[in-house]
């Protein structure tokens, strides 16, 4: 398979143009560092840079790649979880980041979104959280080099009756969590049901860090006060310090009264959970979703990738570079 081929082969690479923008080089700069074998032509006409080689650059620029897990959680459906589990965990496989999603949401969203669908004879959360460390590797599926997923379906809607004790709803989770952790993977994203059940409990238990996706409705701030709630509450219960929680607006439309009002209460109320960036309403996520891709298998610019970028590289501690290198992040 010759370079052109093999680019055809990776859906989700980071270009030598968007490496060069966040180490603040030029484009030539980047492939003057790089071997033959560092790079290979991809769609477009770019040269694409593997995981590999970009993480060997941020790390010269100080990132930690120590392994983080970041639960989406909102207990108000249809608003944004998917959208945010699939964008958050491409970008970070494009930035170097070896990473798998977790899937625990029944209706499977974000495995539909890869066109993950296990059979059913194939393992999902629900098989494997009490034998992590003999099921978790045979689990996960492939998507892309460094991005992988441990698919759901609607048997995990019985993890409320299978984690009924306290200790293995602490635990289920961070048992899996550990064994990826184990094997080298640097990112871990839970993407989890609209429901405060065993799932999210466990979620919570394992997480570093706490992503809340909301719009601009009413309904959106209620959600959202319900879930800070019970992310207290749950971690008090088990007597642990609390993950970060971070909130991300979605679907800005500064064009609309509801939106700017929200995002005026988002900065007065809960100024010490926002996210400083903002994903704008875009038509890019539906198109891509219809590819069975991210909009990060994209080539083009578009608003949807700017913004979720900005977003991924705040996550990732990403952002420190950019600004020193001139970058705008705010």
């Amino acid at each position: 398979m010759n370079n052109w081929e093999q680019g055809f082969q990776h859906k989700y690479i980071l270009t030598s143009e968007e490496l060069a923008d966040l180490c603040g080089t030029t484009e030539n700069g980047i492939k003057e560092n790089l071997n033959q074998s560092e790079s290979l032509c991809i769609r477009g006409g770019k040269t694409g840079i593997y995981p590999s080689v970009v993480k060997k650059f941020l790390k010269k620029n100080g990132i930690d790649y120590s392994c983080q897990v970041l639960a989406i959680v909102n207990m108000r459906g249809g608003i944004g979880k998917t959208t945010a589990s699939i964008s958050t965990a491409t970008r970070a496989k494009q930035y170097g980041f070896k990473t798998c999603i977790i899937d625990m949401d029944p209706q499977g969203s974000t495995t539909l979104a890869f066109d993950m669908t296990p059979e059913a004879d194939e393992p999902i959360f629900y098989d494997i959280w009490q034998k992590p460390d003999e099921m978790v590797m045979g689990t996960i599926k492939k998507i892309d080099e460094d991005l992988y997923i441990i698919p759901s379906s609607l048997e995990n809607g019985l993890l409320d009756a299978s984690l009924i004790n306290p200790s293995h709803q602490k635990n289920a989770v961070n048992d899996v969590c550990n064994v990826l952790k184990a094997n080298g993977f640097e990112m871990i994203i839970i993407d989890n049901p609209p429901s405060l059940g065993t799932a999210v409990i466990s979620s919570v238990c394992a997480a570093d860090t706490i992503v809340v996706p909301m719009f601009s409705d009413a309904f959106s701030f209620r959600g959202l006060d319900i879930t800070i709630n019970e992310i207290h509450s749950i971690c008090s219960t088990f007597n642990m310090d609390e993950p970060k929680v971070r909130i991300l607006f979605s679907k800005y439309d500064r064009r609309e009264k509801a939106s700017e009002t929200a995002l005026l209460e988002l900065k007065e109320r809960y100024s010490k959970y926002f996210i400083p960036f903002l994903i704008r309403t875009s038509t890019e996520f539906s198109k891509a979703l219809q590819k069975k891709e991210t909009i990060f298998a994209s080539r083009r610019k578009s608003t949807a990738k700017e913004d979720y970028d900005m977003y991924v590289k705040h996550i990732l501690g990403l952002d420190k570079i950019y600004k020193q290198n001139g970058g705008k992040c705010d």
